[in-house]
Formats: C-alpha cells, structure tokens, sequence
C-alpha cells in the first residue's frame, strides 16, 4: 500500500482480497495519505465496499473550466477557443464518460464529411488542432489544474486515437525579388511586419507582440524572453543591415492619451493584432496566391543555410528545438542542387590537375 505521484496528482495504491486498487485522489498529499489509511481501517474490519462515485462531469463542464484555466496560461488560447466551439457542437449535454474513443472517431468521421464556411472539407491538419485541444483539456483535468466536483475520467479518451496525415509539409520559399513585389505593394503600417518575418525568421506572434525593450539596437539584437516564444525558451536573434534600417525608420507610437506605446509595430495608435487580411491582398495582388505569412519563416531559415549558417547556429535564432522539425524549415531546392553540382565540379576539375598546371 502507499500513495504516489502521477501527473500532478496524488494517487493511493492498495490490496483488498489479492486484487490490487488504485484511486486517483487529489493534488493534495495530504488527503491522499488520510483516505489511504481510511482504507486500511475499511478493509481490517471488512466494511470496505468496492464502489466508486460515478462520474457526473458534462463537457460544458470541462469546456468552460479550462477556458478559464487556458485564457490565463496559454498564448494559444484563442486557438483552443475555436477548436472547442467545434467540439460543443457534437459533445455538448454528454458526460465525460460518453466522450469514449470510439465517440471521438465518430467525431472525425462526422468533422471530415462535412464542409467549412467557405465550403469546403476541413483540413487534417484543423481536425488534428481540435483533437489536441481536447487531449490537452482532459490533460489538465486529470492533473487537477482545474476544479470539477463532479470527477475525471482516470484515462484520457484521446490517448488511442489516431491522428491524421496531415501531409502539409510546405516548402516554399520567397525569392528576394517575390519579397521585394510584396513588400512594394504592402502598406506602410505592414510593411515592417513583413520585413521582420523575411530578415529573422521569427512566428507571426512573436512579431505582433513584441516590444521595444526587447529590442536592442546598439548591440543588434532582437531578445526574447522565454515568456515571449512558442517553444518556452529565450533566444537572441540578430538584426541584420536591412531589419536595423527598417527599425530605426520606424516612428514613436502614441495611444489615444498620448502615452507612448511599448509595441513596436502600430497602426493608428494601437498594436497591430492581425496582419492576415492585409497580407491576403496583397499576395493576390502581386500574383503569389500560393504564399502565407509563415513561408517567411520557411525563407528566413533556408537563407541561413545557403550563406552558410550551420544548423545548431541557426536552430538557436529561428527558435527550432529539434532538427527534425529544422530541417522541414530548410528547403532546398534545384538552384541548390545545381550549386552543389557546381561546387562538386570545379573540386573534381582541380584534383585532375597535375601539381605544375595548378600553380600555373
């Protein structure tokens, strides 16, 4: 018998009649340690009844709950937002019990057959955000980060799903003269947010929200905190000749009070929250309808390697934790290959020569 720590949350384990026992109990050792012992008393004086309380949780329950719990602890809670109105729609007025594996492939197959606003399948890759957000909502439960009195499903419904192929590895990359028509035909306003994204690589977010303190232009960096990444860690990553002009360009932003704002990119006197609608026009209407903003990121990565960058270097400035996922980033494409060749050749040419043509 003894109590253990799983996830956050304290368990007890114990034998009644050889059949072992385990009760998920609460983040609190303590009651853990005090229902344990009740236990034993039960089972010495044979009152122990092998009941457990029925799980009476809805999912409005646990959506409301971990909205409230995600608003204050994640950056992406937005996203989850969107997946979990998706996800009311077919599990709304259902127990977590009922929210079983085989409910949640009913779910995709029901998610797949249908169509999107602009009518059209949803995408694998929208179906995978809303089952993650519901793997990670029942997560959260289950660890006791967020309070339900009526009780937790012990196992996660979502761990035996399979997800989907997304297969949406992209491999676009902006030439400098695709880069060079865009940001001619973007506004003043998006025009910088655009550069960032092409010179350093940086997510959408990271842009939008980043602030003068995080910039310094003496030294030449860009320093975020790890409170300001997707990935949780600080990076440095370093202002080039043609970012530090767009940078230094830019003019002091003041709120409807006249108060400086600390938001480096603004539009009338507040921070630009949103580039999408912008960045869609003018995609179209410089003829690269194929291009998204995040395709910067995808250049600004695949540039380092072609300069020369080695992969540990440039991982610690585009914020990339593994190689794998760096060298999704890292397009290479004929131009490379034909260089390659190049290079191979002129080494090929200069080993067939004899020592005296060499020095001649």
């Amino acid at each position: 018998m003894g109590v253990f720590k799983k996830q956050g949350v304290y368990w007890i384990d114990y034998y009644v009649n050889g059949r072992r026992k385990r009760e998920r109990i609460s983040p609190d050792k303590r009651l853990a340690e005090n229902v344990l012992r009740k236990r034993k008393v039960e089972i010495a004086e044979g009152k122990f009844l092998d009941r457990q309380q029925p799980i009476t949780t809805t999912f409005e329950e646990l959506a409301d709950a971990y909205m409230k719990y995600a608003s204050g602890n994640k950056k992406s809670w937005d996203r989850d937002a969107t997946s979990i109105k998706k996800l009311r729609e077919v599990f709304d007025g259902k127990r977590l019990t009922e929210v079983s594996p085989a409910a949640i492939e009913r779910y995709k197959t029901l998610r797949m057959a249908g169509t999107t606003i602009h009518g059209r399948r949803p995408r694998p890759a929208t179906l995978n955000r809303e089952l993650a957000c519901l793997r990670h909502m029942f997560n959260v439960a289950r660890k006791g980060l967020i309070e339900l009195k009526g009780g937790v499903p012990a196992d996660n419904p979502v761990s035996p799903v399979e997800f989907l192929n997304e297969q949406n590895v992209r491999s676009r990359v902006l030439t400098p003269e695709e880069f060079q028509r865009m940001l001619d035909a973007s506004p003043d306003y998006s025009m910088p947010v655009l550069s960032c994204g092409y010179h350093t690589g940086m997510r959408r977010e990271e842009i939008l929200e980043l602030t003068w303190d995080r910039v310094d232009l003496k030294a030449g960096f860009i320093r975020l905190r790890a409170t300001d990444t997707k990935a949780k860690d600080a990076r440095h990553v370093p202002i080039g000749r043609e970012l530090r002009k767009v940078l230094q360009s830019l003019p002091i932003a003041l709120d409807t009070q006249g108060a400086r704002l600390p938001n480096v990119f603004t539009r009338r006197g507040k921070p630009i929250k949103s580039v999408r609608e912008i960045f869609n026009r003018v995609r179209r209407e410089v003829g690269l309808p194929d291009v998204v903003f995040h395709d910067t990121r995808h250049t600004a990565t695949t540039n380092l390697r072609r300069v020369g960058v080695d992969a540990l270097t440039a991982m610690k400035i585009t914020g990339h934790k593994t190689m794998s996922v760096f060298k999704r980033y890292n397009t290479i494409d004929e131009d490379d290959l034909t260089t390659a060749q190049r290079q191979l050749d002129t080494y090929m040419d200069t080993k067939s020569l004899t020592p005296q043509q060499e020095h001649m």
